[in-house]
Formats: C-alpha cells, sequence, structure tokens
C-alpha cells in the first residue's frame, strides 16, 4: 500500500461520518474437478480459464460492482464469526451462500463440499471503488469523480480462509465453516487410513486407481455396460417415457466400446455443441454453433478440469448418455441426471475386480462376452489389482 493510500484509508477510519464499508469474497474453484460452462449458459456466472467466483451482497443498480478492475457478482450471503475471541481459539467464520435453484448444491456432491476452496474477503470503503461504478448519466460512457477517489490499494488487508466443511444445505441456502490456514497444517497420521474393506484412491486419479477403461458401473451398482434402461433400473437415471421408449425401440442401452480403441484416451470431453460419430474417420467430431450435434443413447463423455496440475483433482469423470437428446447445452452431465449416468466406484474389491479382472476369472469372462474391450488390453490398463485398502486386516479389529 502506498503513502497516500495509506493516508486516504487512514482519514475514513478516522472521520465523524465515514463512507459505507463494503465487503467482497472470492472462492477459488481451482482445486475442484467440476466443469462450470453450465453455469455460464444457464445463469451468467462466467468462471472461464479464472476459476475463481467473485462475489458481493450488493448490486450496483442493474451492474455487478467493479472493484480493483474486476467485477463481483450480486449474491444474497450471510457470514458471521470473524471476531477473535479472548480465549485464543482462531475463528472459524460461517459462510451462507444463497442456493437459487441449486445451483451450488448439484456441484457439492461431485466436489467433496467444496473441502479445501480457499476463501478471501476483501474490505474497502465505497468512495475508493473504481470509477467505472459511478456513470455519468450525462456523458455516455462517462464517469463522475464527484462521488469517488478510485483508489485500488486502500483497502483493509484480505482474510484468507479455506472452506473446512459443509454445515448445512436445503433449497435456499448453504453454509460452509471456514477455518484459517494455520489450521490446514495438521496433519494426519498415518496418511492413509488402514481399512480393511474400502478403497481411499481417486477413481481414475493417474495416482493409485489408474483405471483408464470405459465406463462400468454407477454408484448404485447398476451396469452401465448395456442394459442400463432395464425396467429394474426405472427411476435412477431417466423418466419412466424414456424408458418405455427405449422399451418400445429394444434398445435398453448400450456402449459400443468398438468406437473407442483407446478407451479413456477416445473418450471425448462435454461441449454444449455435441459431437457426432464419424464412420470414415472413425472418430468422434465436435460440434459447432453453426452445426450442433447430438448425444445419443450410449455415447460417452469425459469432464476433465484441466485447470489444475493435482492428479486427485485432475481426474476424468466419464459419463454415460442415457437419453438422447439434440440441445446438448440445455442437459450438461452435472446437472441432468435424467440424462446422463455417471461412470462411479463403490471401493470395494467386488468393484475393483471389475475394472482389473484377473486372468481367466469369472469377471474377465462376464465382461469380455459383451464385447467391452476395455477388459484387457496390453500396455493400458495395469495387470494387478489396484485395490487400495488393506483386507488382510479384517481379523484384527480395533477398539
Amino acid at each position: 500500500m502506498t503513502q497516500e493510500s495509506s493516508s486516504n484509508l487512514n482519514k475514513q477510519l478516522n472521520s465523524l461520518t465515514p463512507d459505507t464499508l463494503l465487503e467482497f469474497f472470492e472462492i477459488d474453484f481451482s482445486t475442484l474437478q467440476a466443469n462450470f460452462d453450465q453455469f455460464k449458459l444457464d445463469y451468467g456466472i462466467t468462471f472461464g480459464a479464472d476459476p475463481i467466483y467473485r462475489f458481493c451482497p450488493m448490486i450496483n443498480g442493474t451492474n455487478p460492482i467493479i472493484w480493483q478492475g474486476v467485477s463481483f457478482q450480486p449474491l444474497p450471503i450471510r457470514i458471521e464469526g470473524f471476531e477473535h475471541k479472548s480465549e485464543g481459539g482462531l475463528p472459524r467464520p460461517i459462510l451462507t451462500l444463497a442456493n437459487p435453484d441449486g445451483i451450488f448444491s448439484r456441484i457439492v456432491y461431485s466436489n467433496q463440499d467444496f473441502t479445501n476452496c480457499k476463501v478471501t474477503r476483501k474490505r474497502t470503503f465505497a468512495k475508493f471503488l473504481d470509477l467505472d461504478n459511478f456513470q455519468n448519466r450525462n456523458q455516455e460512457g462517462g464517469t463522475n469523480s464527484l462521488f469517488a477517489l478510485e483508489d485500488k490499494e486502500a483497502h483493509f488487508d484480505d482474510d484468507i480462509y479455506y472452506v473446512n466443511r459443509k454445515v448445512s444445505e436445503n433449497k435456499k441456502s448453504i453454509s460452509f465453516e471456514l477455518i484459517s490456514p494455520l489450521e490446514m497444517d495438521n496433519a494426519k497420521i498415518p496418511a492413509r487410513k488402514i481399512i480393511s474393506n474400502f478403497c481411499p484412491w481417486t477413481y481414475r486419479c493417474s495416482v493409485g486407481c489408474k483405471y483408464s477403461g470405459l465406463p462400468i458401473e454407477s454408484i448404485e451398482g447398476v451396469d452401465l455396460t448395456e442394459n442400463f434402461l432395464s425396467k429394474k433400473n426405472q427411476g435412477l437415471f431417466s423418466n419412466s417415457s424414456s424408458i418405455n421408449e427405449a422399451l418400445l425401440d429394444k434398445d435398453l442401452g448400450k456402449v459400443r466400446a468398438d468406437r473407442y480403441p483407446e478407451m479413456l484416451k477416445s473418450v471425448p470431453e462435454w461441449s454444449p455443441f455435441g459431437h457426432q460419430f464419424s464412420e470414415e474417420s472413425k472418430k468422434f467430431l465436435e460440434g459447432s454453433e453453426g452445426e450442433i450435434f447430438s448425444y445419443k443413447l450410449g455415447d460417452l463423455v469425459k469432464i476433465v478440469n484441466s485447470s489444475s496440475s493435482n492428479p486427485y483433482v485432475h481426474a476424468p469423470q466419464v459419463f454415460v448418455c442415457t437419453k438422447t437428446h439434440t440441445s446438448p447445452a440445455e442437459f450438461h452431465p452435472y446437472l441432468s441426471k435424467s440424462y446422463w449416468a455417471k461412470d462411479e466406484c463403490s471401493k470395494t474389491i467386488s468393484a475393483c475386480k471389475k475394472r482389473f479382472p484377473p486372468r481367466g476369472s469369472v469377471e474377465e469372462k462376464k465382461y469380455a462376452t459383451r464385447g467391452n474391450i476395455f477388459v484387457r488390453k496390453e500396455g493400458t490398463i495395469p495387470q494387478d489389482l489396484r485395490f487400495g485398502g488393506f483386507p488382510g486386516t479384517e481379523e484384527y479389529p480395533f477398539e
């Protein structure tokens, strides 16, 4: 902070009639796996290459408030608990965000309740805002400097916290507990918990799991290789009308494994313009604004957080189309469970054997008969079972 900016801030602090104190917030989503294109399409919330969501509990007419050259979107919020108590404990503020149409709820499940997302609180006085907030109605594109003294460096020190856990969630709001970076230094010993029947690896991560095959099953244990629209699965993925249509067409859903010769590498990333398989090139062609392709029953897409170098965050998520749709932008895989089924692992030994079946095993024969070439291909899937639990500890219970 320059000397001039420090002087401007001190004048406001010592004034008998200080200007309005404003609060701005930033949430860094760079540690998440989610793809936020749908939020831009549906709600005008833009993340883009900069995965930081900026918001404030105020609005400038019908425009966002601009501070330090960036826009902060209006969003009803409540935050409390910043006070430092005499007992010496660090504050753990509670951040409550409005949850219109459940836009945050829809990605919380896929992103560990936003755990470890960085939250920054910025504070400054209204008169130090950018001049772009004070438009001169008598001059097109002009500003009125009588109401402001633009000073981007006149502000309080930023308060930096991290999301520790989700406290509550409903249709109207969602609350998170924040913790200081000083509390994040506490390490857990052992780093890997010794659990006999549960795999701690992140599914499809290049560290630990390393599975790079095609979809196997949903978290409910429903087979995603074929017949995933059968009557017994009614209500899990698609609505009843899509199931009835599938029964009439005798197409209960099947993944065309021959279209994905390199397994995960051949699966295209989801696009709001859709994809179409070319029989000539044997590849998926991405649509464009001028030519939008549909996603058909059994098509596969993946979503990868390319903005993060963290292998656990960078792990791809794969979805199976459970209902043909001609407007892909309206049905994002994260938000449209009636049109997409997510490939997930139940983290058990039986689930692991389906993905890494031993040679000659029942699992290998079962999946091989369905023509799913992910079962065995040299150099692509490790030959050993990648289960991360400790089955040998089953006979040694702890109290």
